[in-house]
């Protein structure tokens, strides 16, 4: 059972929105798309999810903080007697091991497991505060069938994509969660950070952005309207009301700081669209505080 899923990470949406935006520079595209590959290996990795053979609660992309340390965790499964966090890996080409770390061809050097190190020792002492005792294991999980690993040791906690269904297999022996495991589920839940944000992001300036509404699909910002329908170049089709509010949302993603108001948004949206509709559209979605000239929504 999938307890909390998996959405596109906020780092990625910024970038992708940025890059609609503005020009990024060639060391900032290598970020996002860094950040592309990785989620789409999670996504790859949420398929077998959905269909596991044994019972489990699976958290994904969890936001923790515990004792000034924070910490991100993409895949933790709970089941058994066992918490498993998994580091989800979409490297391809080959790579050598070499003093207990992974050494690319160009002689660059990567740690699959750096983030369940950190994170494997805050989980354990965060459950035992909980009064559970469960064992905490980690485990990097290389996604993309076009990767090798000369010279691995047989020890590693390593698992490769055609290795999945041998190693869930394993771990399903056996196996059963009960309340207590639910009740555990919850808890780390609600630990969640729901507003975190990565600081290292590309800087911009509302000034600098272009204004309007582009596709979700294809991030164009050429279209055609009819009364009810914005109609993308690519043939993709949404509702205007629907764009304006997935328009808004994005405003609100990259300045959470700024009071979003009726003007502001409409000159986001590139000004097309008159404010009396922005105005409906924010009402319908939003939360509205204040009145008169000084209302924003939330």
């Amino acid at each position: 059972m999938i307890v909390k899923r998996l959405k596109k990470p906020v780092a990625l949406r910024i970038y992708d929105a940025l890059n609609a935006r503005m020009t990024l520079t060639a060391a900032q595209q290598r970020e996002r798309q860094s950040y592309q590959r990785g989620y789409e290996g999670e996504v790859q990795l949420g398929n077998h999810f959905e269909k596991m053979p044994f019972d489990c609660l699976v958290l994904q992309d969890l936001q923790l903080k515990e004792s000034g340390v924070q910490v991100q965790i993409d895949v933790l499964l709970l089941t058994g007697n066992t918490i498993h966090l998994y580091e989800v890996k979409n490297y391809s080409g080959s790579y050598d091991f070499q003093d207990d770390a992974l050494h690319t061809q160009a002689d660059f050097v990567v740690d699959p497991l750096a983030q369940t190190r950190k994170s494997k020792p805050l989980i354990y002492n965060l459950v035992r505060k909980w009064g559970y005792r469960f064992q905490v294991e980690e485990c990097a999980i290389f996604i993309n069938p076009n990767f090798y690993i000369y010279q691995l040791p047989r020890d590693k906690p390593f698992v490769f994509h055609h290795q999945l269904p041998h190693h869930f297999g394993q771990t399903g022996q056996g196996v059963w969660i009960d309340e207590s495991h639910k009740r555990l589920a919850q808890k780390l839940l609600n630990c969640h950070l729901h507003d975190y944000r990565p600081h290292e992001l590309p800087r911009y300036e509302y000034a600098q952005l272009k204004k309007g509404i582009y596709c979700s699909q294809c991030y164009s910002f050429a279209h055609t309207n009819t009364r009810q329908t914005r109609i993308c170049t690519c043939r993709y089709k949404e509702t205007i009301r629907e764009a304006i509010q997935r328009t808004a949302e994005e405003f609100r993603l990259l300045f959470p700081e700024r009071k979003m108001t009726t003007s502001v948004i409409y000159d986001w949206c590139g000004r097309e669209y008159y404010k009396q509709r922005i105005q409906e559209v924010m009402q319908e979605h939003f939360t509205v505080y204040g009145k008169w000239g000084g209302t924003y929504y939330t």
